[in-house]
């Protein structure tokens, strides 16, 4: 608990992908987390929410990962254009 009070993390949650990327650029540190689970499936579309987002994170120095094979949400093969995925995305330190 202390690193975070040092580091003044602060917890914040909307749940919505813009705000909370917007929230990491303007702060330099963050994280956004969509995981999915048996009951809670993939709700993110990967060619028009996650891989853009992804793009713009990975530019400005952060990183992006599916959750599952730990890869960059930039190396995951488009296959249908309703395709689901579950995302990680922030800064560095964050998201490894």
């Amino acid at each position: 608990i202390d690193f975070y009070m040092v580091n003044r993390y602060t917890l914040r949650y909307t749940g919505g992908l813009v705000p909370d990327v917007y929230q990491q650029f303007t702060k330099r540190m963050g994280v956004f987390c969509n995981p999915t689970s048996e009951k809670s499936p993939a709700k993110l579309r990967l060619a028009f929410e996650a891989a853009p987002f992804a793009l713009l994170v990975e530019k400005s120095g952060g990183l992006s990962s599916d959750g599952i094979t730990g890869g960059s949400i930039l190396d995951v093969q488009i296959n249908a254009v309703d395709q689901r995925t579950p995302l990680c995305i922030g800064s560095v330190d964050e998201v490894k």
